[in-house]
C-alpha cells in the first residue's frame, strides 16, 4: 500500500512533490518500479503508456514523440525491433557520470545515465525497450527522472500490432533513428536538432488523462 500511495504522489503532484524532491535516486527507482500499478491514458500504434499529470504531448511520430514538463522536453523512442527480437543488454557503470545506474528489473533491461554540461543536466533513462532523454536544471532532476520513469515503467506493448508492425515488414524498421542502449555521456545526438536547452513555453492545453 505504502508503494502505491508513493506512486500516487508522482502522478497526482507532479508540482512541488516534496517526497519526490526529498527521496534519493534510488528510492523513487525502487518506489516506481515495484508498484503493481498498470496504468494507462495515452494509446498510440503497438503501445500504450500513463502520461504523469502536468505533462503535456507535443508531437508525436512513429517511433518517438515529444513531451513537455515544466517547460522542458522530454524527447520518448519506443524501440519496437528490440522489443520484439528480446534484445539483451548489459549496462556498463560509468564512472565519469553524475549519475549512473543499472535499473534493470523483471527481466526487462535499463539504465539510467546523467551527466552534466553547462549546468544542465542530461538525463538518459532507458527501460522496456523504451528510452526517454531531457536536459533540465538541478532543481527538477528527481521530478524529471520520476516522471520518465513512470512513463517507461507504465508502457504495455501490444504484441499483435508489434508482430505485424515489423515481423511482416521489417524492411520498414531497417534503420533506427536512436539506439536505445546507446548513451551520450553529454553529447547528445537524440537532442542535436535543439539549439537551446531553456525553458520551452507549451503553447498546446493538454489534458493528459484523456486517452488520444
Amino acid at each position: 500500500m505504502k508503494k502505491i500511495l508513493i506512486l500516487l504522489l508522482f502522478i497526482i503532484f507532479p508540482t512541488g512533490c516534496l517526497n519526490v524532491q526529498n527521496s534519493s535516486v534510488d528510492e523513487i527507482i525502487y518506489e516506481v518500479q515495484n508498484s503493481s500499478l498498470a496504468l494507462s491514458n495515452q494509446i498510440r500504434a503497438g503501445y500504450r503508456y500513463y502520461l504523469p499529470l502536468g505533462m503535456n504531448v507535443l508531437e508525436v511520430n512513429a517511433h518517438n514523440e515529444v513531451i513537455t514538463a515544466r517547460g522542458f522536453r522530454f524527447f520518448l523512442y519506443v524501440d519496437f525491433v528490440s522489443y520484439y527480437n528480446n534484445t539483451p543488454f548489459q549496462y556498463q557503470i560509468s564512472e565519469n557520470s553524475y549519475i549512473s545506474k543499472d535499473i534493470t528489473f523483471n527481466g526487462k533491461p535499463g539504465y539510467l545515465e546523467v551527466n552534466v554540461k553547462n549546468d544542465k543536466y542530461l538525463i538518459e533513462i532507458m527501460f522496456n525497450y523504451a528510452k526517454i532523454e531531457v536536459i533540465v536544471d538541478r532543481d527538477f532532476l528527481n521530478e524529471a527522472i520520476a516522471k520518465s520513469l513512470i512513463i517507461l515503467s507504465t508502457i504495455r506493448f501490444n504484441d499483435e500490432i508489434v508482430s505485424n508492425m515489423v515481423g511482416s515488414n521489417p524492411l520498414s524498421f531497417g534503420e533506427e533513428e536512436v539506439n536505445i542502449f546507446d548513451t551520450n555521456r553529454g553529447e547528445s545526438n537524440f537532442l542535436e536538432y535543439v539549439a537551446e536547452y531553456d525553458h520551452y513555453e507549451d503553447r498546446n492545453i493538454h489534458d493528459p488523462d484523456r486517452i488520444n
